[in-house]
């Protein structure tokens, strides 16, 4: 009778730290969907703040200046910036976030993580140095 219960016992405690792995191994893959989804909400964040920029920099009168700052670390990436004609495309670990813009910016120019750049528009052309 002893026996039995203690192999019960052993039984029960198996299944339960079998639970247990498949309860950790499922949290763990929705922990890191959840971060990879936080991941690209934020890069099309930056993308579609930066064409917001851009394009409001196309709508106003000559004369419009701004800095932009762009963010050191975006979800704690390394990330760049490239503007080309008539797009925007943020760059974090090999996936793109692309906007497109209002308005041309002339060739291609990239901008690496915290760097500061200068949205101009004079003579009805928008520049970005």
């Amino acid at each position: 009778m002893k026996s039995q219960s203690s192999t019960e016992f052993m039984i029960f405690v198996g299944i339960a730290i079998f639970v247990l792995m498949l309860y950790f191994g499922v949290s763990n893959h929705y922990l890191n969907l959840t971060l990879k989804e936080r991941e690209v909400i934020t890069g099309q964040d930056l993308a579609r703040q930066l064409k917001n920029e851009i394009n409001l920099a196309a709508r106003v009168e000559d004369n419009y200046q701004r800095i932009f700052q762009l963010p050191y670390l975006v979800v704690n990436k390394n990330f760049n910036v490239t503007f080309n004609i008539r797009e925007v495309v943020v760059n974090i670990d090999n996936d793109e976030y692309v906007e497109l813009l209002a308005a041309d910016v002339g060739n291609e120019i990239t901008f690496s993580a915290g760097d500061a750049f200068t949205i101009r528009k004079t003579n009805d052309v928008v520049s970005i140095t």
